[in-house]
């Protein structure tokens, strides 16, 4: 039995046991939630697998309740295919699923919340364009989803993952991490690397606030899915190349915590500053509805 509370639990127990961080973090699942080594893994596997099918069942033609979101993921993905993409392939690719999700998500479709419905486009943005790429077993991709969701179990735990509780560093943040940390197991990166790129990662949102417009999941928060997968891609070829955070992992985690608990109430997804009360949000308010 195994049981982790902080990031750098993971990584001493990963070298204690000489077990990979995924491994580690399926038998902490199996004690918990008393769950079998094969229940477990193919519950995660649902969980990506709906990921899959809500990346493919993509419509751009839908629109929110306030049809103010979507459609931007089919502008993204005709410009990726113009020959004009700056990005390359890949991460051109990774922006574009995010956003994808996000509309999705405002349209009332199925989604993964990863760890929430608001960052739900930024881990399956960055797995899904990674299986797609370089052609990696769908086994593999349930493995970086166990490093994604023990990263996710240790901010949550220690700090948070809702935006009413911490910003939006709660969320866009929380959910890069996991995705920088996946795609570095993923790129063969061993548990130090995994966990400095989750770092890296969620150093970079540290007190984004949560200002939803108009109150609802769609303005600033679809295109913030963009910005957190790109920086988790960032994070873990930064990791990889080894450059190092400066400030430990669980120190990370405990500012963002901080810097949470300081944020006035006006700036955790009530709508009551920020982007939220400026007159373009007023506007779009008064469109909307």
């Amino acid at each position: 039995m195994f049981e982790y509370h902080t990031l750098n639990d993971l990584i001493k127990l990963s070298a204690d046991n000489n077990l990979e961080i995924w491994e580690i973090i399926q038998q902490a699942d199996m004690y918990e939630n008393d769950r079998s080594e094969s229940d477990s893994f193919n519950m995660m596997k649902e969980m990506y697998v709906a990921m899959k099918n809500a990346d493919s069942m993509y419509d751009g033609t839908l629109r929110s309740a306030s049809n103010k979101a979507g459609g931007d993921g089919g502008l993204l993905h005709s410009y990726n295919e113009s020959g004009k993409n700056i990005c390359g392939s890949f991460m051109g690719k990774v922006m574009e699923k995010a956003i994808k999700m996000g509309e999705s998500n405002a349209c009332m479709r199925r989604i993964v919340a990863a760890p929430t419905a608001g960052s739900c486009g930024v881990l399956p943005a960055v797995l899904l364009s990674y299986e797609e790429d370089f052609d990696v077993a769908e086994d593999d991709m349930v493995k970086a989803m166990y490093v994604a969701a023990g990263i996710g179990k240790v901010i949550a735990e220690n700090a948070f993952i809702a935006g009413a509780a911490g910003g939006c560093q709660a969320e866009i943040g929380s959910a890069s991490a996991m995705a920088a940390g996946a795609l570095a197991f993923l790129q063969g990166g061993d548990s130090s690397a995994i966990i400095n790129a989750a770092t890296l990662s969620l150093k970079n949102f540290l007190g984004l606030v949560c200002d939803p417009v108009a109150g609802l999941v769609e303005v600033p928060c679809i295109k913030r899915n963009s910005y957190g997968a790109v920086n988790a891609v960032t994070s873990a070829q930064l990791s990889l190349a080894g450059i190092k955070s400066a400030i430990a992992p669980d120190d990370v985690v405990d500012s963002m915590r901080r810097i949470g608990n300081q944020l006035p109430a006006s700036l955790k997804e009530t709508s009551c500053g920020g982007l939220a009360i400026t007159e373009s949000a007023q506007n779009y308010l008064n469109q909307s509805f």
